[in-house]
């Protein structure tokens, strides 16, 4: 896995955590293990002209972008003297993802659109679950029962290979990178083996390949670089 591959899961396992606590499902408190740990090793990579705005890292806060339709405040911003080059948009679902896959979907698109039509390289790192919880609704922020396990499957993978397939449209991300992981019985996070599910032999070689988290973090040097 890798050093790298080691503090991710690190980072994700704190965030778990975070979301687990008593209103933690919409607290930004989640966001910040992972937030800070992407920032900090894209930082690492990068030379000493760039900077970045993100949780956990500086003042803590993010940056607000001035989008083509709409402010838009990034996840984690690289900037190279006063101006956003590149950004990270980082998801990671925990529950109930078939219900709203689409208008992950969807929103993906109109994010990026936003983003590159003002010029800046926008880049989308999306973290599933193998077996991903489906709760009930429930009053205020309060989470429901858990009524059953949803098993990811080709469907639910396919619209980010068509889009990675797709030609360079504004609705496009400059990179797209996604991880599939499970938690074991004390919540630990590991990632899955790509044969334990219905997958192709192309989806397995795309996420091993071209979605790997070490494929997105070169991709993205290299395209911060180039919007620089």
């Amino acid at each position: 896995m890798g050093q790298i591959g080691s503090k991710f899961l690190s980072a994700i396992s704190a965030s778990f955590k975070a979301y687990n606590k008593k209103g933690g499902a919409r607290s930004i408190k989640k966001l910040v293990p992972i937030h800070k740990f992407l920032s900090e090793t894209i930082l690492n990579k990068l030379g000493k002209s760039f900077s970045i705005k993100s949780l956990g890292i500086g003042d803590g806060k993010e940056a607000t972008f001035d989008g083509k339709y709409y402010l838009k405040d990034l996840d984690i911003a690289i900037f190279k003297k006063e101006k956003i080059v590149a950004t990270v948009s980082f998801k990671f679902v925990t529950s109930n993802y078939k219900q709203n896959a689409n208008n992950y979907f969807e929103n993906l698109m109109g994010e990026t659109a936003n983003i590159r039509r003002q010029g800046v390289g926008f880049a989308h790192f999306l973290v599933l679950r193998g077996h991903t919880p489906y709760y009930s609704k429930n009053k205020g922020n309060l989470r429901g029962k858990e009524q059953k396990i949803e098993i990811i499957n080709e469907k639910d993978l396919q619209k980010y290979i068509k889009l990675f397939k797709d030609m360079d449209f504004p609705h496009k991300p400059d990179l797209i990178g996604v991880c599939l992981l499970d938690f074991d019985k004390n919540n630990n996070p590991k990632l899955v083996s790509y044969n334990d599910f219905d997958f192709s032999a192309e989806t397995k070689k795309i996420l091993q390949n071209e979605f790997s988290l070490k494929k997105f973090l070169d991709k993205f040097i290299h395209l911060v670089n180039l919007k620089s």
